[in-house]
């Protein structure tokens, strides 16, 4: 069981990287390769050390901190990608759904305290507030699918998805860290890799060809809904 949990996730990982190499997706998804090449990195300093406790364990929590600055970057890579419209509201959302997240995680800090402390405190509160920030967008981008016509068969779509069902997974599991500490440190290790490796075959899926060259939002569509977004803002001032 311990040898699959270690090779099948950096497995998956290894061949998502060949594939994103292979396809050139680097050009496309430039914060998510580095993502991908980091956790592939990240997994073999993880296995070099792990008969070592303090070695681990350091090790462990050095590319998590690495995991949560590289998972802000690649949800607002996935963001921009899919809003490309030049317009002034649509840079305000991605610092919003940052700022709810925030919000979400200190609210929960405030109403359960986390059993943590130190160092670890700061990368466990971090590391909820990111996955919190994967979910939000997730969401979002679900949202867009039906109300813009959103093509899903694009890579930055494929990245939420996997992003989506692996934040939600370690959302939870994190939260369930931080209010009982290292009584749950089993099962906190065990059910993220299960996701995590679900969430790679996802981005393998999405990753197994070139991307085409295709808007990712029905032009159409987003002129439409511009417009009537506009003669409302504009009805607004006019009410001043």
């Amino acid at each position: 069981m311990s040898v699959l949990l270690w090779y099948v996730p950096l497995g998956l990982l290894a061949l998502l990287l060949f594939l994103l190499l292979r396809n050139r997706a680097y050009k496309v998804c430039p914060w998510f390769f580095a993502y991908v090449a980091f956790g592939v990195g990240a997994d073999v300093a993880r296995f070099v050390v792990r008969n070592s406790p303090n070695a681990y364990r350091a090790t462990y929590w050095v590319t998590e901190a690495g995991y949560c600055v590289l998972g802000i970057l690649v949800m607002y890579e996935v963001f921009r990608a899919v809003l490309r419209a030049r317009i002034w509201w649509t840079y305000l959302i991605f610092p919003a759904v940052v700022i709810a997240a925030v919000v979400l995680t200190l609210a929960h800090a405030h109403a359960v305290p986390p059993q943590v402390s130190g160092l670890l405190l700061y990368i466990v509160t971090a590391e909820i507030a990111v996955r919190f920030v994967q979910v939000l967008i997730f969401l979002g981008l679900g949202a867009l699918a039906s109300f813009f016509g959103l093509r899903w068969r694009q890579y930055p779509l494929g990245i939420a998805a996997g992003f989506g069902l692996y934040a939600t997974v370690e959302l939870l599991s994190t939260i369930k860290f931080s209010d009982f500490g290292t009584r749950f440190t089993f099962l906190w290790s065990l059910i993220p890799l299960v996701a995590y490796s679900l969430a790679v075959l996802i981005w393998i899926w999405f990753f197994r060809a070139p991307q085409k060259e295709e808007p990712l939002l029905d032009p159409k569509l987003v002129a439409h809904y511009t417009s009537v977004l506009e003669q409302y803002l504009n009805w607004i001032r006019r009410m001043r």
